[in-house]
């Protein structure tokens, strides 16, 4: 898939958590179908690129009216804008045809429409979270609420066709002109952060491996990181419990990057975990709560220094 087509919700559970978009397909009955010869009948339609029966696709077009020989076959002639279908058993007339467009193809194509929407309404790169350490709490490529924004504007562009009113509703959630409070208005005026922008990430925690019988964690940092970026390997030495009253055995080593790779220069060498701020590289300091710490328990620490992308635009009154 070329970044042309790329969307960045599925086509279904993200779409489902929105509305149910049964019923929002965008088929059109097709009626006053006139006999053309035997068992072949013909109707004005405008354009069919699929037909269906009793709300069933009847597969894809024959070539023309000459290959119309089974039921439930049929084909649409663009120079005299006629569908004609073949049926020896039951006249069109008594059941429900209408035309329209496979859903999956057109939840996808719109999908499509509404992520290009996207881009050009952000205005600045939407990068996949591949590759380790960069996926969401989701597993997913995308920051969530760029895959809301695609699913809600698509949901939005399909109802639109049936109920505009609840259609602009839904796209309000995204993009509204008046207030400015929607998703994609908030991260163009700097409220909201995607993962890659160093104003969101500027010291991010992970967990990288953590023995079961592990009960402690590192629940606050702190610094204003010295290097432009940087992800620091912070790996607990010696093991134990690390509590209130009690001197603390516990040891933890960083380390850094250097001109050959990250995670390769040491920084911090066994030093003791106190439960309050300890520096960890980078002008970085964290903090572990009390609780059991084992050997080898290992985070990272990503860092950024460079200043803030996409900073909030905020606005002042001047009177006159």
């Amino acid at each position: 898939m070329s970044s042309y087509d790329t969307y960045y919700n599925n086509l279904t559970t993200d779409l489902d958590n929105i509305v149910d978009l049964q019923g929002y397909d965008s088929k059109k009955l097709i009626t006053n179908w006139q006999t053309h010869s035997s068992n072949l009948y013909r109707a004005e339609s405008g354009y069919v690129s699929m037909l269906f029966k009793e709300g069933k696709e009847l597969g894809a077009a024959q070539s023309g009216t000459g290959d119309l020989n089974v039921n439930d076959e049929w084909t649409f002639v663009s120079a005299d804008n006629l569908v004609y279908y073949y049926n020896d058993t039951t006249s069109p007339n008594d059941m429900m045809m209408e035309a329209g467009e496979d859903f999956v193809d057109l939840k996808t194509r719109v999908a499509q429409e509404q992520a290009e929407r996207i881009r050009s309404y952000v205005g600045r790169p939407i990068l996949p979270r591949k590759g380790v350490g960069t996926d969401s709490a989701s597993s997913r490529n995308w920051d969530w609420l760029i895959i809301n924004a695609n699913a809600t504007l698509t949901c939005a562009a399909l109802v639109k066709v049936k109920d505009a009113e609840f259609g602009a509703e839904l796209e309000k959630r995204i993009i509204d002109p008046e207030t400015g409070l929607g998703t994609l208005d908030l991260l163009k005026a700097g409220q909201y952060h995607l993962w890659n922008e160093s104003e969101f990430q500027r010291i991010q925690v992970r967990d990288v491996s953590l023995n079961g019988s592990t009960t402690s964690a590192i629940v606050d940092v702190k610094g204003s990181p010295t290097v432009e970026w940087d992800i620091l390997k912070v790996q607990i030495q010696t093991g134990g419990t690390l509590s209130s009253g009690s001197a603390s055995s516990v040891t933890f080593s960083t380390w850094g990057k250097n001109e050959t790779g990250i995670k390769i220069a040491q920084i911090a060498n066994a030093d003791t975990v106190t439960g309050g701020w300890n520096y960890i590289g980078a002008g970085c300091y964290v903090r572990w709560s009390a609780g059991v710490l084992t050997a080898s328990d290992e985070w990272e620490i990503e860092v950024n220094g460079m200043a803030a992308e996409n900073a909030v635009i905020k606005t002042s009154k001047l009177v006159r």
